[in-house]
């Protein structure tokens, strides 16, 4: 798997719809004067977003680097941020989480996924395992978060980030599951 249209299409091939994928460009003078390059590489339907010079740097508010991958649940709550060398699609590390944060509920204390839940118990039979619970509360204001990093064995540094003040991404639809992933293109001279 060598790009991200690749990916999205392995996923949707695989039943996994309305994932969103959004690339967000440096706003360094030599990303920005990179930016047609990179749209022009990256597969149609998936949106290249580039920094205004005077902006807050996205990379800095969400504590992510170039070449990281910041994968968000349907709410909008960060559930893996994978790193270098993890970060590359070659590896399973991106679509494993991708994967994972489609299918369960990663934070345990989501309301969008208890109503979609529900709705789902209500006109099917058959019901879904239980996802992992998780240490995490959920708190709102402005600045405040939880957030802690750990490492599973040989596997990508798993970031859990939730705040509710990061507006840079397109608002997202109730029910549908969205998961935004944040990269940058590799410069291959």
């Amino acid at each position: 798997m060598s790009s991200l249209g690749d990916l999205r299409d392995k996923l949707l091939r695989g039943g996994l719809s309305n994932v969103s994928f959004l690339v967000v460009n440096e706003r360094t003078p030599q990303s920005r004067a990179m930016y047609w390059e990179m749209r022009r590489r990256t597969a149609a339907g998936i949106t290249v977003y580039q920094q205004a010079p005077l902006q807050d740097d996205v990379w800095e508010l969400l504590e992510g680097d170039k070449d990281d991958f910041l994968i968000y649940d349907r709410c909008g709550q960060l559930t893996f941020h994978i790193v270098l060398p993890y970060s590359f699609l070659h590896y399973p590390y991106v679509e494993a989480a991708i994967r994972a944060t489609y299918h369960k509920d990663i934070c345990g204390n989501c309301s969008v996924s208890k109503a979609i839940e529900s709705k789902t118990h209500h006109h099917h039979t058959h019901t879904h395992g239980e996802g992992p619970k998780s240490h995490h509360n959920h708190t709102e204001g402005p600045k405040s978060h939880n957030h802690h990093t750990h490492t599973h064995g040989e596997g990508p540094k798993t970031h859990h980030h939730h705040t509710h003040t990061i507006t840079t991404h397109t608002p997202m639809g109730r029910g549908q599951r969205h998961i935004i992933t944040t990269h940058t293109l590799i410069n291959q001279n």
